[in-house]
């Protein structure tokens, strides 16, 4: 297997980040559209399981999508994107 030297260590963020990248593998064939929405989908999906897990906030679409923005355009960003919907799920809520 290639390393992957993005890979986040530790959960919250690696199971996270690994759930991307199973999803970004199936691009091919797929509309940009359609592989956008279920690679969110896979990251949602990932960090919900996660929180549940973990005892942490259970994150919302708009958290991940505000991930990735922030992510975009660096050459790390599936671990930025990870570890941004790390950041909402640790929030204090008020």
């Amino acid at each position: 297997m290639k390393e992957d030297i993005f890979r986040p260590l530790h959960d919250p963020a690696r199971s996270i980040y690994d759930a991307f990248q199973a999803e970004a593998t199936k691009r091919k064939g797929r509309s940009v559209e359609e592989w956008q929405t279920l690679e969110r989908e896979a990251v949602l999906n990932a960090a919900v399981y996660q929180a549940h897990i973990l005892g942490l906030n259970i994150p919302t679409i708009a958290d991940v999508l505000n991930a990735e923005t922030s992510a975009m355009g660096h050459c790390d960003y599936g671990s930025k994107w990870a570890y941004g919907v790390v950041r909402a799920m640790k929030e204090l809520k008020a």
